[in-house]
This record gives C-alpha cells, sequence and structure tokens, in this order.
C-alpha cells in the first residue's frame, strides 16, 4: 500500500516537471520566434534570403533529425542527451543575436539546427509516456507550454522594443538552460524503453511503405505536404506583413499571444472532444478553420483582421496538435508511432521546407505578402479534401 501511494506520488510530481518543462522550453522560444525574420530583415535580408536561411534549418534537421532521435531513444541515458541538446540549442540562440551577416547567420543556423530538429519528437514522446502513466491527456501537459508563450511574448516585445533583438535571444537562452534544468527530475523511463535495445526496430523503408498503403496516414501526408508548402509563406512572413501595415513590435507581441490564450482550454477541452469525435473528424475541422481564416485576411488585409484571426486560431491550433498527435498514434502500432512521428514532423516537413522556404521568399519579394493568403487557402482547402477522401470508416 506503501508503496503503491509512493509510486502514484512520484508520478504526480513528474507530471508537474513536466508542465513545468513545457512552460520553460515553449515559453522561452516566445522571446525569438515572433521576431525572428524581423531580426533578419532589419540586417537587411531580402525575401529570398530569408527563405533560404529556413530552408538551411530544414536540410540540416532533414539530415541530423533521424540520427539524433534514434540515438537518444536507444540510450538508457536518454534523458541527459536531451539536455545537452537544449544546451546547444541554446547557446546557438546566444550566437545567432551576436550575428550582423547573411554568411555568418547561414553558419549558426547550421550549428543550431543539430540541436533544435530532434528536440520535438523527444519532447512529445516524453510528455506522451507522463501522460499515459498518470492517466492524463498530452493535452494537460502540452496547454502549459501556451501559459508560458502567453507570459513570455509580452515581455519580449517590450524587450526588444527598448533594449534590442539581443535581449530576445539572451531570454530564450536563460529559458532553455533552466528547462535543461528541470529535466533531472523527470525518470529515463519517460525519454526511451528500457528494453528498447533488445526490441526489434521498425525498419525506415518498412515504415514508409507502411504509411503509402496505409490510406488514412497517406492523405494525413498529402495534407502536411499540402499545407506545409502553401501555408509556408504566412509562416514566414506575417510578423513582417504586420510590421508593413504599421503594428509596433509591441502590437505585433501582442498578437503573438492572442491564440495562445484561446488555446489555455481548447488545449484541455480537445482532450475530451477527441476521445467523441475521433482524431480524424478534429483535424478535419482543424484544416476547416484554418481556411476560413486564411481566406479572411485575403479578401480584409488589416491589422485588426490579423488580430481577430489569430484569436479564433486558438481552436483550430489546439484542434490540430492534439489530433495531429492522436491520429498517428491511433492509426500506427506502439513500436512504429515514434518512427512515424519522427517521418512526419521532421523528415517530411524538413522536405516541404527545403523547397518552399525560398520558393515563399521569392513570392514575398515579387507580389507582396498578402497574396501569400491566397497560397496559403489553397493549401488548407486541398488538405481538408485529402482527408475526407481518406477518412475511415467510421467517420
Amino acid at each position: 500500500m506503501i508503496s503503491i501511494f509512493r509510486n502514484k506520488y512520484f508520478q504526480q510530481a513528474e507530471l508537474l516537471v513536466a508542465r513545468s518543462y513545457y512552460f520553460l522550453y515553449m515559453g522561452s522560444w516566445g522571446f525569438v520566434l515572433p521576431f525572428m525574420n524581423l531580426y533578419f530583415t532589419s540586417l537587411g535580408f531580402s525575401g529570398k534570403q530569408v527563405g533560404f536561411v529556413t530552408s538551411t534549418a530544414a536540410v540540416v534537421g532533414l539530415f541530423a533529425a533521424p540520427i539524433v532521435v534514434n540515438t537518444v531513444k536507444r540510450n538508457p541515458r536518454a534523458r541527459t542527451y536531451l539536455q545537452l541538446i537544449l544546451t546547444w540549442g541554446a547557446i546557438g540562440y546566444f550566437l545567432i543575436g551576436r550575428q550582423g551577416t547573411f554568411l555568418a547567420i547561414i553558419v549558426v543556423i547550421i550549428f543550431q539546427s543539430l540541436a533544435n530538429s530532434s528536440l520535438s519528437s523527444i519532447n512529445d514522446t516524453m510528455a506522451i509516456s507522463v501522460a499515459r502513466e498518470t492517466e492524463r491527456g498530452y493535452g494537460s501537459i502540452r496547454v502549459w507550454g501556451s501559459v508560458g508563450w502567453i507570459l513570455v511574448v509580452p515581455i519580449s516585445g517590450w524587450l526588444i522594443e527598448h533594449l534590442g533583438y539581443q535581449a530576445g535571444f539572451n531570454g530564450v537562452t536563460i529559458g532553455w538552460l533552466s528547462a535543461a534544468l528541470i529535466l533531472s527530475l523527470i525518470g529515463y523511463r519517460h525519454f526511451t524503453n528500457p528494453n528498447a535495445t533488445n526490441q526489434a526496430k521498425p525498419a525506415l523503408r518498412e515504415t514508409v511503405s507502411q504509411i503509402l498503403s496505409n490510406r488514412i496516414l497517406l492523405g494525413f501526408a498529402i495534407a502536411i505536404l499540402a499545407t506545409g508548402f502553401l501555408n509556408n509563406g504566412v509562416q514566414q512572413f506575417e510578423n513582417v506583413f504586420l510590421s508593413d501595415l504599421g503594428a509596433s513590435k509591441q502590437l505585433i507581441s501582442f498578437a503573438g499571444i492572442l491564440s495562445a490564450i484561446v488555446e489555455l482550454p481548447f488545449m484541455l477541452l480537445s482532450d475530451k472532444l477527441l476521445k467523441k469525435i475521433g482524431p480524424h473528424r478534429m483535424m478535419m475541422l482543424a484544416l476547416a478553420m484554418t481556411l476560413l481564416q486564411r481566406s479572411a485576411v485575403l479578401i480584409w488585409p488589416s491589422i485588426v483582421t490579423i488580430m481577430i484571426v489569430r484569436f479564433i486560431g486558438g481552436i483550430a491550433f489546439s484542434f490540430y496538435t492534439i489530433s495531429y498527435i492522436g491520429l498517428i498514434s491511433r492509426y500506427t502500432k506502439p513500436a512504429e508511432t515514434g518512427t512515424v512521428l519522427a517521418l512526419f514532423t521532421v523528415t517530411l516537413a524538413g522536405l516541404v521546407n527545403i523547397v518552399a522556404s525560398p520558393i515563399a521568399g521569392a513570392m514575398y519579394d515579387i507580389i507582396g505578402a498578402r497574396w501569400l493568403y491566397a497560397c496559403a487557402a489553397t493549401g488548407y482547402a486541398i488538405a481538408t479534401a485529402s482527408l475526407w477522401l481518406t477518412r475511415p470508416a467510421e467517420v
């Protein structure tokens, strides 16, 4: 009886630490992510150069992530590896903020992407493990990343407005180092399977073949390709567009938290909704909602429209994030889930970014930001149709 109580106590403690970790890890990103491309344009980079920076990170991640993820998950000391990766990424951000030329930025981006590209898969594996052990939903952990984002982004806007971009890069460096430190309080079992070295690993070619033969996962892959390619321009240049429309850095930082505010209740609601309607329906709903958001900005391009769309977008983002994990988990075997997640989140996304980022940058230079929303809306229309046509029998 005492042993059971002690185990439950430690499990709840690990749940608290996992939530705190997401608070620090994702919250600290708020110091730089909303302003990264603004920083590049402030250095005089063109749209093509900004796209090339993104593409470079994607190329490095495409090759580095599978190696790093597999190495970490197979090692019984996987947690230590993750802490080292976080430290590496923190140093990378620190160095980016101290460069002033295109070539220097590219060199540091290559260095940093070796670490950054693998973080998402490893973090999600840990969060899913902790959530299952404590009988909680993944969203109950992920939502704390949104809480951190909401608190940090307005602060970062003020800091950058008054102290320059360097302050933002310092903030994410300190935050990630702190996140690496508290990981010591989560057990190693959540980062790797203790029997991993004795279990047969699904070959990459075999996993890809199974995805191609599974109509549901294939439809999802097509959806990711369509949105990843055609929405790339909006992802890169929406904050630059806000700046072009006259928004201050403080207002841009406020726009950055509107979605996260809505995410707080909807991340938790998404866990419950996922059980009722399933991940496939939820994903279609998320994609259709985002299609409407992109169309709204295309028709009424203004700061107000973008702010409203960002606020409503928190619902779609919550549905998308939870159903993304749920969809892959439901339609893969446990031994394959991690590999498929890495293929979708890193390899597939990386391939798209390699091609799409420079093209989107060139399009921004030629046609401006507004018409990038037309491309994005088209991508989400294709994605929604793909999921509908490949829907499972129960949908």
